[in-house]
């Protein structure tokens, strides 16, 4: 849950003195230490100068470019990434073996596997979860950590919030949207395997509703078998390719028109009826979804 020791030697040996460049450069706070370290830096000070730093863009890039701590150039290659930071308020839902698990405080259900630096997460904002938190993330190579300074807020949470955080994070895992590296674009070829990896955990879950159902053997399989088809056919070879919890009215359309009486609206009536119990749909999708099949 924390990076390596040398790792964490290597972001304080770029992170101090950026901090104590802007601060040269800006002149933020008073008496900042001549040698920054973190027992000799003020927490709030930091977030000052982070603060100013974060939103002046091409303070980052004239540090590197002045390189006054004479960097080695992979670690000036480091800093460079951190223009693809991410700021914003998140909440810590899971402290994991390999990371903690921050959701964005926002309708876009994206996660990310966060490590800490010198000290687990667990160690700096509590065991209890969930918390939110004000922070800045940054990639580390192909990690991603938090920039040094973390701000907890005291807010408590009832049981429909927790209810809400855990879909949006079970929606970002079948998403395949829980990133550990700070990466905006990806590849066609990853998008591709991460909505059949996605679509993959779904469809398992939609067997345990059948089995769970009561349903015999053979009509479970085939209607299982139903939908698994839909999905290779149609879903994953559309442009771009779609995750089940998409499903549209579009993509039923061209299935069903394509299929004609093979096809078994049933199946897809069950499918529905569990995506909106599982809370993976809302009701207005639903409700569109069923209309739809009706009307066969």
């Amino acid at each position: 849950m924390i990076l390596s020791e040398a790792d964490s030697k290597r972001f304080y040996q770029i992170w101090w003195p950026l901090l104590k460049y802007v601060n040269s450069q800006q002149n933020i706070v008073e008496d900042f230490p001549e040698i920054p370290m973190v027992e000799n830096v003020n927490v709030q000070d930091a977030i000052k100068i982070r603060n100013v730093m974060w939103n002046s863009p091409d303070l980052l890039d004239k540090f590197i470019q002045i390189n006054p701590a004479q960097l080695a150039e992979n670690d000036l290659e480091l800093a460079a990434s951190w223009k693809d930071r991410f700021s914003s308020q998140f909440v810590i839902i899971r402290h994991l073996k390999k990371h903690s698990v921050f959701l964005r405080c926002d309708e876009q259900p994206d996660a990310f596997g966060v490590l800490g630096i010198i000290s687990p997460l667990h160690e700096i904002v509590g065991h209890s979860v969930p918390v939110m938190v004000e922070t800045v993330l940054l990639p580390f190579e192909n990690k991603i950590i938090y920039d040094g300074l973390i701000i907890p807020y005291s807010v408590s949470f009832g049981p429909g919030l927790r209810t809400r955080f855990n879909h949006v994070y079970r929606t970002a895992q079948e998403l395949c949207r829980v990133k550990t590296a700070l990466k905006f674009e990806d590849s066609v070829d990853e998008k591709m395997d991460a909505v059949a990896k996605g679509n993959q955990k779904v469809l398992l879950a939609f067997h345990k509703d059948l089995a769970a159902s009561g349903l015999g053997d053979k009509k479970l399989e085939e209607h299982f078998e139903v939908v698994e088809n839909f999905v290779k056919t149609y879903l994953l070879q559309s442009s771009p390719p779609c995750s089940l919890l998409n499903i549209s009215v579009e993509l039923l359309d061209q299935y069903f028109r394509e299929q004609g009486k093979k096809a078994n609206r049933v199946s897809f009536k069950r499918l529905v009826r569990f995506l909106y119990n599982s809370g993976r749909i809302d009701w207005e999708a639903e409700k569109v979804l069923v209309d739809y099949l009706k009307g066969l």
